[in-house]
């Protein structure tokens, strides 16, 4: 056989259990592939353990433990549901695991079975051993709990292939929908966790290329209501779209943190970590007093004025030896050099040296300078 095989029927045919029985088996297989290669197999809703505070007369505390009702797929793609709740009974973890230890963490499981059940007498049905055979399939449920780690090859297991078709159930078919601590004292559960050594009880997940939202938002939420994280891509009423992560309550807005745009424009509100290397451009020369520094090559004006880019400078006075200079007396003599201004306003160089005459202090002239500079822009 290279396909499925649908049931067909025709007028006039008798049906026996067999025909009925495929129809059922062919409905049955579809949806188990279909949960099995469209979707990761998990906890899809509920099921979570609840703990109830409990004192014994003594004072000492312990828990009860509840099974909540939910959904599940196992590895098959076989549906685990239960409609209401199930006590989790202390004497059953004591049956599977010899000698619970305080402190030890024990995983929980559920998992398919199937039980026979006789349907409701009939009118007119005969009194054969036909009448006892079991006409329907109880889908149900069995919880067991496992050594401390044997969740972790649970955890690690991939879908069934499809040429498993239904399957049948094995050991390993299981759900982990949490854990258990164990009171030896008190032979009572002593608390409920759901996670352990990071581990975490595996949700329902699914198989895809594409996501397509038709409304133009797509979301990824951490939780599926109240107090949660996430992740909207979103097209914006003026025909453009943005990223968004934050925090959300509910159906309200997504507080942002951090946002993307159509156009590439990235804002955050926290600390980028590392932080990105800026970019650093230098020019060097010599200037003399009354010139306007320029740009580093690649630099313009408006990216400084506007803030994009910082302008960091250091100017030094270019050294001088002694010279003769023409005083204001008219007369030439030997002077000595003085820096008394080397200073940059608006990257407009102002450097000044003022000469004395070296026989008398009182007699000198200020004279344009030059000095050398280093002029750096960096940015990110």
């Amino acid at each position: 056989m290279t396909g499925l095989l649908r049931p067909s029927f025709f007028e006039g045919q008798i049906l026996g259990a067999g025909d009925l029985n495929a129809h059922v088996t062919y409905d049955r297989l579809g949806a188990a592939l279909h949960e099995r290669t469209e979707h990761l197999w998990g906890v899809a809703a509920g099921l979570a353990l609840v703990e109830i505070q409990r004192t014994t007369a003594a004072g000492e505390r312990y828990v009860d433990v509840q099974l909540m009702p939910g959904r599940a797929v196992d590895r098959l793609g076989r549906v685990i549901v239960l409609t209401e709740v199930r006590d989790l009974e202390p004497a059953l973890l004591t049956d599977q695991i010899a000698a619970p230890v305080a402190g030890e963490l024990y995983p929980v499981y559920v998992q398919v079975i199937e039980v026979p059940r006789t349907g409701e007498t009939r009118p007119g049905k005969c009194a054969t051993t036909q009448a006892t055979q079991p006409t329907q399939i109880e889908e149900a449920l069995q919880i067991s709990f496992g050594p401390s780690g044997s969740e972790i090859p649970i955890l690690d297991q991939a879908a069934a292939p499809v040429a498993d078709g239904l399957g049948a159930p094995a050991l390993f078919d299981k759900i982990l929908v949490g854990w258990v601590a164990w009171s030896p004292p008190l032979g009572k559960f002593a608390r409920v966790e759901t996670s352990s050594e990071g581990r975490r009880v595996r949700y329902i997940g699914v198989v895809a290329s594409e996501v397509v939202a038709p409304g133009g938002a797509l979301g990824l939420r951490t939780r599926p209501a109240g107090a949660r994280f996430a992740v909207t891509l979103a097209e914006t009423s003026t025909g453009g779209c943005e990223l968004s992560f934050g925090k959300q309550d509910g159906d309200s807005p997504v507080t942002a943190v951090l946002t993307v745009d159509d156009k590439g424009n990235l804002a955050i509100k926290g600390t980028l970590s590392p932080p990105p290397a800026a970019q650093v451009l230098a020019e060097s020369g010599v200037a003399f007093d009354g010139v306007r520094l320029p740009l580093p090559a690649g630099v313009s004006e408006d990216q400084v004025s506007q803030g994009k880019l910082r302008i960091h400078a250091l100017v030094s006075p270019v050294p001088v030896m002694p010279r003769t200079i023409v005083f204001d007396t008219g007369a030439a003599d030997l002077a000595f050099p003085l820096v008394v201004r080397c200073v940059l306003e608006d990257r407009r160089v102002r450097c000044q040296i003022r000469w004395f005459n070296h026989n008398d202090s009182s007699i000198f002239v200020d004279l344009p300078g030059a000095c050398t500079y280093v002029l750096t822009a960096s940015g990110k």
